[in-house]
């Protein structure tokens, strides 16, 4: 698994709020990105933030002037943090992104590069968002991508399950957090 970095997206205060049964999925999570560590899969976290003033926020965005006016995820921020669950470590790196790929405009292709990753398992907050963005950027940048389903979440069950079932299946591989992490122990 040298090769490969487990992605979490939007796993923060602000956006885990937001969803339902919350407690859960931050728990599944977690203990998914704890597997990961105990077989030395990399993880990086990724998460939105703005500066204050909301310099990067376009009148032509559909979403960040609704954020900026909102005075929502300013950098620094307990809204920006990294769920507490998934229980961070020093040394995994934390993107910040202004926008909804994991990819633009953030050092995330240069740091996955740099350290030889090429296979993204991907987990986060919203499926029809900052999942599905990050997971056609990275497919086109040909990066191997694996899609974690039930650690990935989003509003609509039934746009969640249409990108799972008909979008990412046709380009990725998208498996349950369960058999991912029973494949780490089965590679060892």
């Amino acid at each position: 698994m040298g090769n490969t970095v487990l992605l979490l997206l939007d796993i923060q205060n602000g956006i885990v709020d937001r969803v339902g049964n919350p407690a859960s999925y931050v728990e599944l999570v977690g203990s998914t990105a704890a597997a990961a560590r105990q077989h030395s899969v990399k993880v990086i976290h990724v998460v939105t933030a703005f500066r204050p003033g909301y310099p990067e926020s376009s009148p032509l965005s559909l979403s960040t002037p609704a954020i900026a006016a909102s005075g929502d995820f300013l950098e620094g921020s307990d809204s920006v943090q990294v769920h507490p669950a998934v229980a961070r470590t020093p040394e995994e790196p934390i993107i910040i992104k202004r926008r909804v790929s994991a990819f633009h405009g953030t050092e995330l292709d240069l740091i996955l590069r740099a350290s030889g990753n090429y296979h993204i398992v991907v987990a986060g907050l919203i499926t029809s968002g900052a999942v599905l963005s990050t997971v056609r950027q990275a497919s086109d940048m040909d990066y191997r991508v694996t899609v974690l389903r039930d650690l990935c979440m989003d509003r609509d069950d039934e746009v969640h399950r249409v990108l799972m079932d008909k979008v990412f299946a046709r380009k990725t591989e998208v498996v349950s957090g369960k058999e991912w992490v029973d494949s780490l122990a089965g590679s060892a």
